[in-house]
């Protein structure tokens, strides 16, 4: 549980850092760049986002709202594979560009001649396009500017994010620690931020009921389904970003709060990556042990870790009546399903990150949490939060 970016933020700043001094140097600029907003209308517009799958959700309004407002613009996304899923599926973006390079081979991937090759490839195909505007929507890491020269285009926005390396764009909006995350991709893109939540991305269908069509793989047919009693299907997010583990309310607790709650005409749905299936089995294990839960209780749960794509999962979550779980992108396609959330918070800011539809939990009287800043936390052997 004490894993922790910061070795890598660094190596990551120092690089990038220097990079922007080069910049600077060879093009006289100085340190200080205007903060007035630039013109954004039917222009070829390039948007960079990097990570993770809850911001890349979060994203997806602000997008949605500039592309009401401005019709005519054409907009490409370029995206880490972790999350090009969210976007190929957004009739708002034109086209998404996948970065070749994943993060999790590290320094093995970096001198890979495979990678670079398909890197420079995908950079001389995406200056042809010659934008003329660069969003970059990536919070922490400075790669916007460098980007930005690779691809030779004229201006671009970001986000100035207090601790962070000055991003040298041509109009930035400060990032403040509490201010929702959504509202922030509001600014960034010179928009209004609305005096109410925005409405849900992919709303639930009426005729989401029948979830048993969702994976064949899965059977989703309750023993305790009736016209008088209809069962209640509730997600169970035990997981996290393979980036934080710490994140992670114990798996043991889910169960004992599955056992808590078996018996009162509800479903459960174990959401997971098959990275976490051991994870599911043991909770799995732990409520099949208890010799009170009969095997008509326990034909309620299913596992569905691993199993699903992003479409899979969002069709999945659009029957389902609440979503329990981490502070996770899961929690956040609930949300943007319009489905009832309740958020585990441990050492991330409910304030800045929690779901649009839901209810946080938390420990409000710790003083080292929220201690999530700039993509790192610091290392942890207590994890009290």
């Amino acid at each position: 549980m004490k894993r922790s970016n910061n070795l890598i933020r660094q190596i990551e700043n120092i690089l990038a850092a220097t990079c922007i001094k080069i910049f600077r140097f060879t093009e006289g600029r100085k340190e200080v760049f205007p903060s007035t907003p630039i013109q954004l209308r039917s222009e070829k517009i390039l948007i960079c986002k990097w990570c993770c799958m809850g911001d890349a959700i979060l994203s997806l309004y602000a997008i949605r709202e500039f592309k009401n407002q401005n019709p005519n613009s054409h907009l490409e996304i370029l995206v880490s594979s972790r999350i090009a899923e969210v976007y190929q599926g957004a009739r708002e973006i034109d086209a998404v560009h996948i970065l070749p390079i994943t993060g999790q081979g590290l320094f093995l991937e970096l001198i890979s001649p495979k990678l670079w090759l398909k890197f420079f490839k995908l950079i001389f195909l995406l200056r042809e396009k010659k934008f003329l505007q660069l969003i970059d929507l990536e919070l922490y890491r400075a790669t916007g500017p460098i980007l930005k020269r690779l691809l030779s285009i004229p201006s671009s926005s970001g986000f100035i994010v207090e601790g962070a390396i000055p991003k040298d764009h041509d109009f930035q909006v400060s990032r403040p620690r509490e201010m929702p995350e959504w509202q922030c991709f509001y600014a960034v893109l010179n928009l209004p931020i609305p005096s109410t939540n925005p409405l849900p991305l992919y709303p639930s269908p009426i005729s989401a009921e029948p979830v048993n069509s969702i994976h064949s793989s899965i059977s989703f047919h309750s023993p305790i389904h009736s016209k008088t009693f209809p069962v209640k299907r509730i997600g169970i997010a035990y997981g996290s970003s393979f980036n934080w583990p710490q994140k992670k309310w114990p798996w043991e607790y889910y169960a004992d709060t599955i056992q808590l709650l078996i018996s009162s005409h509800l479903e459960f749905f174990l959401l997971g990556t098959a990275g976490e299936k051991n994870e599911a089995q043991q909770i799995l294990g732990r409520i099949k042990e208890n010799p009170k839960i009969s095997d008509h209780e326990l034909s309620t749960l299913h596992d569905t870790s691993g199993n699903l794509n992003f479409d899979q999962l969002k069709s999945m979550i659009q029957g389902f009546d609440l979503v329990l779980g981490n502070d996770t992108g899961t929690l956040h396609l609930a949300a943007a399903c319009g489905i009832p959330t309740i958020t585990l918070f441990g050492p991330t800011n409910p304030k800045k990150w929690n779901p649009l539809t839901s209810i946080p939990l938390y420990i409000a009287d710790l003083g080292c949490r929220p201690c999530y800043y700039l993509g790192s936390m610091p290392d942890c052997d207590h994890f009290s939060c």
